[in-house]
């Protein structure tokens, strides 16, 4: 009988709050930051978006990382640059003084570094739930909720280290988060197999080969480049009405604190949805949850787009939460079931850099249009074009393939030097 470890997913879990929440809190610190230097929202913004270009074009890289090194190296060696990072920034402007240089600096840096850990962390479910006994679907569905409460907690630590400390010491708050996570992940003890599979490859080939074996894995399986396309277009709609329509409405009401509700009704929405993933797997198949989810969820963004009193506001947010919030585990799982352990790392590398860009390339043009038009008749037109996008795509044959948990048929072609190193060291 197989000994039951719940310590590493337990592990596991600690290191991904402290991970978001200090990853949260560079979204409320680093504006602020550079509008205390510069007073320039425009410097603000292209710092901002130049973070998810770099994500864009790091994803790839760290998940190769991973699928080469180790899942649990490579988290551990992230923590430890992003959090020296962190803390590098108050002891370069004690020493050289404020500096917009050094501040944006040190903000591209930690652009570079967090995404390795990010998805290390994502690929190590699989091994840490083994270890524990622990379904896919409840740890997927666990973890994606913990992350959702840790950025739920990191803008508002944020905020409260502004006050208490000011924008340049709360760098060592942040730095402080991923210090911790490094000592959870520290001692994680996992072994490189996941369902009879190595989870670590050792090629004889190019980085790069490794890389575009990861996209060409993805781009393979015709139902996750469907399912994948769609969930940009929605993330399309949903960042820039989070970062731009909303807080443009609200701010022209002058009325902060309804955004800062209908926002974390969203939030918290989606972290109760993705905990209750679990229970709707064990009754309903994935595609059915796949066409409910995205049926309900741009349902309920159109009714959002009416604008209606803050406390109906607030409860649309909620629900729109909670009917998408399923899906973030949704993905993680048919990662984990359709494609073998050693390529999963560069697969959810791409998978996230995608997710990274749509917003990047959303953002500016939404904001023009919002400057144009006014909030509400861009967000009406944004989410109805998505919600006749999301009738088409749940009745597509395709999305059927997802009930199927066998692997996809793309696997690379590498030499074998030998079974990597474990991480139980």
């Amino acid at each position: 009988m197989r000994t039951r470890r719940l310590a590493p997913f337990v592990l596991l879990e600690v290191s991904a709050v402290f991970e978001a929440l200090s990853a949260g809190m560079t979204y409320i610190i680093v504006p602020w930051l550079i509008l205390d230097l510069t007073g320039s929202p425009l410097i603000a913004g292209l710092v901002m978006a130049s973070k998810g270009i770099i994500a864009f074009l790091i994803f790839p890289i760290a998940g190769t990382f991973v699928d080469r090194i180790g899942r649990r190296r490579v988290a551990i060696s992230s923590d430890i640059l992003a959090a020296v990072t962190a803390m590098s920034f108050p002891i370069l402007t004690a020493t050289f003084g404020p500096s917009v240089g050094i501040a944006m600096v040190v903000t591209l840096l930690g652009a570079i570094f967090e995404p390795p850990g990010f998805t290390a962390r994502k690929s190590l479910i699989a091994n840490t739930a083994e270890a524990g006994n622990i379904s896919l679907e409840r740890a997927n569905g666990i973890h994606e909720s913990i992350r959702g409460l840790g950025w739920i907690g990191g803008p508002a630590a944020g905020a409260v280290a502004l006050a208490l400390v000011g924008p340049q010491n709360s760098f060592w708050v942040i730095g402080a988060g991923f210090a911790l996570s490094f000592l959870a992940i520290c001692f994680v003890r996992i072994s490189h197999t996941v369902g009879g599979e190595s989870d670590v490859d050792v090629p004889l080939q190019s980085f790069v080969r490794d890389t575009i074996d990861g996209i060409r894995a993805l781009t393979r399986d015709r139902a996750m480049v469907v399912l994948i396309a769609f969930w940009v277009v929605l993330d399309m709609v949903y960042m820039p009405s989070e970062q731009i329509v909303l807080p443009a409405y609200f701010e022209g009401k002058g009325d902060p604190v309804g955004l800062g509700i209908v926002v974390s009704a969203m939030v918290i929405g989606i972290t109760v949805g993705s905990l209750g993933f679990e229970f709707l797997a064990r009754r309903w198949s994935l595609p059915v949850i796949i066409r409910w989810s995205v049926v309900a969820c741009c349902s309920v963004l159109l009714a959002m787009a009416f604008f209606p009193p803050l406390w109906l506001f607030a409860t649309i947010g909620f629900l729109t939460g909670l009917t998408w919030g399923p899906m973030n585990p949704v993905l993680s799982l048919l990662i984990q079931r359709r494609f073998p352990a050693a390529i999963q790392g560069r697969v959810f590398g791409v998978q996230l850099a995608i997710f990274s860009l749509a917003p990047a390339i959303a953002l500016p043009i939404v904001g023009a249009l919002v400057e144009v038009f006014g909030p509400q008749p861009v967000y009406f037109v944004l989410v109805l074009s998505t919600f006749v996008l999301a009738m088409a795509v749940v009745f597509l044959p395709v999305l059927n393939d997802f009930g199927r948990s066998s692997t996809v048929a793309y696997v690379p072609k590498i030499k074998r030097a030998g079974r990597a190193g474990s991480d139980t060291v």
